[in-house]
């Protein structure tokens, strides 16, 4: 029996074979990764926390909006895992539960006036990204805090589990089990016509505050994942997620528009979006030119998707 590839699964073929490529040349530049479990962990602690941004990132675009406060929650959400986290396993899971909690709730606050006040989330999210620099600031003026070294072990690749594949794994799954709901549905729904969806009975005002709550708890594991890989919290380490989030999400098939996309689209985004840096550095690129590279990749990648769209709407 000849196996038949899905209509989404044959839009992702082409991303999936720049992926591979991109691990190749990865290898190819960077040997010594495979050259023991540390560096293999170490490895792919460079794209997790980018791909927990790209699923936060992703969830917002799903409902038609854009977060451009998530470079700040990052950093506020390590700030707080640093000045809440304690020894012993009590200690670190009162941490961990404290920013998963906070993210929702920064998702919430911020999906609330984006519901109710009816402002553009890229105005809100804007207008927020300041607010959760004061916070963060307020927490934690310079990066420190404290972290138990159990807690980096885990993601350094000392432990036998690695730690950011495991965390990153428990974050699709719960996504996953979120799409195939009643909830993912209407998130979808409401991302691609809200008036339609609300026509059918789905609760639009619920669905967006839903997304909005997971969305920052998708950034808290960012900040975990972070924290594991530094040690510490750290104010100033969230800002170039903000656009590189953006950049995975859409790369990996994300629509602006609303209601098109898939979770695994954006964490290939993410892995080529980081790769792609990799490959800069290795070839001896300026941390000035990888900027202009990752700018015209972000308008390379909106151009298409615009074309797209409006070639659609031309056939429609």
């Amino acid at each position: 029996m000849k196996y038949k590839f899905s209509e989404q699964t044959r839009k992702m073929l082409p991303m999936y074979a720049v992926g591979a490529v991109f691990v190749v040349v990865n290898l190819i530049l960077d040997p010594s990764v495979l050259r023991n479990w540390r560096s293999t962990c170490a490895f792919f602690l460079q794209f997790a926390p980018l791909m927990a941004c790209a699923m936060a990132q992703a969830c917002i675009l799903l409902t038609g909006g854009i977060d451009l406060s998530i470079g700040m929650t990052v950093s506020m959400m390590t700030t707080i895992l640093a000045t809440t986290m304690g020894d012993g396993p009590l200690g670190i899971a009162f941490g961990v539960v404290v920013t998963l909690l906070s993210g929702a709730a920064v998702g919430l606050i911020m999906g609330s006036v984006v519901t109710f006040a009816r402002i553009p989330a890229i105005i809100v999210t804007l207008a927020f990204s300041y607010v959760w620099k004061g916070v963060t600031l307020f927490i934690l003026p310079r990066p420190g805090g404290y972290i138990p070294k159990v807690f980096t072990r885990f993601f350094s690749g000392r432990a036998m589990i690695p730690g950011a594949a495991l965390v990153l794994i428990v974050a699709v799954v719960v996504w996953k089990f979120i799409k195939n709901s009643r909830l993912g549905v209407a998130i979808y729904a409401v991302g691609d016509n809200p008036k339609v969806a609300y026509a059918n009975g789905i609760n639009v005002n619920r669905s967006r505050l839903a997304a909005y709550a997971l969305s920052g708890m998708f950034v808290a594991v960012s900040a975990l994942l972070l924290v594991g890989q530094i040690g510490c919290g750290d104010p100033t380490i969230g800002p170039p997620f903000q656009m590189n989030s953006i950049a995975a999400a859409v790369l990996g098939g994300v629509a602006f528009t609303g209601g098109v996309g898939m979770m695994r689209g954006a964490l290939i985004g993410a892995f080529i979006n980081t790769s792609l840096l990799n490959i800069l550095f290795f070839a001896g690129a300026s941390p000035y030119f990888q900027k202009v590279v990752q700018g015209f990749i972000l308008i390379a990648v909106i151009g298409v998707k615009a074309i797209e769209y409006y070639r659609k709407g031309d056939e429609e």
